[in-house]
């Protein structure tokens, strides 16, 4: 019995054809397969990378004080921005405060310390500690950004220094070197990588107008943002 056989023809252009559909079919499972790698590497990241934000004062304690202008409503504004900014870029923040509140309790002795206290219990739970302020002192002419860290911390350093880097880019600094503090509670109670960033004076009338404009404190939470972001992308690096 022969056995019959068939030959079938398929024209050249669709052999092409079908090459170029497998081609991009591979090319879209490796981008699919990139891609997951890169959420679950940000994903990982973020986990490890717990940013605690400390906006000052609050609740009974407005901080410093010029006219109706108050330094807890201005920090808590620009550390709200930076909590968006951050997750967004995958980063998981944490905040001390996310309203018009004070940590410290009852209004009795001690309240000041309790205060201090609670955002260091939340603080030292992180990777990293960014406490907001506005400064005010008796010279109306001194204005500009100030980042202290605690002395003899090298990571405290490293860390004021990145932010230093950005915010120069949108604001004035009254000093460009991250500025060592012994006797600041914060600082020197937290185990953490942690600064303290002066936002500028409310004492200087330049510093006071931009710090009530929010296309600026934009611009402050995005720097500040950056150099968070730049300062735990180098450690992960070294």
């Amino acid at each position: 019995m022969k056995r019959l056989t068939m030959a079938v023809f398929v024209p050249k252009q669709y052999l092409i054809l079908v090459g170029v559909l497998l081609l991009h079919l591979v090319i879209a499972v490796i981008a699919v397969d990139y891609w997951t790698i890169y959420r679950q590497e940000r994903e990982i990241l973020a986990t490890g990378a717990n940013v605690i934000l400390d906006p000052g004062h609050g609740g009974v304690d407005p901080g410093a004080l010029s006219g109706e202008v108050k330094e807890k409503d201005i920090v808590l504004d620009v550390v709200l921005r930076m909590n968006k900014y951050l997750e967004e870029h995958g980063y998981s923040v944490v905040l001390t405060r996310d309203e018009d509140v004070d940590l410290g309790g009852e209004l009795s002795k001690g309240r000041h310390r309790r205060d201090l206290e609670a955002r260091v219990s939340v603080i030292n739970n992180g990777q990293v500690a960014v406490s907001i302020h506005c400064n005010i002192i008796k010279d109306p002419d001194q204005k500009g950004a100030v980042v202290f860290y605690q002395k003899g911390s090298e990571a405290g350093k490293e860390l004021a220094a990145s932010l230093l880097t950005e915010l120069n880019k949108v604001q004035l600094l009254n000093d460009n070197r991250p500025l060592p503090r012994e006797n600041l509670f914060l600082l020197r109670t937290s185990k953490i990588p942690t600064v303290i960033v002066e936002l500028g004076f409310l004492s200087n009338q330049e510093d006071r107008t931009k710090l009530q404009e929010p296309a600026f404190r934009q611009q402050l939470a995005e720097a500040l943002s950056r150099g968070i972001i730049n300062y735990l992308e180098q450690e992960i690096e070294n």
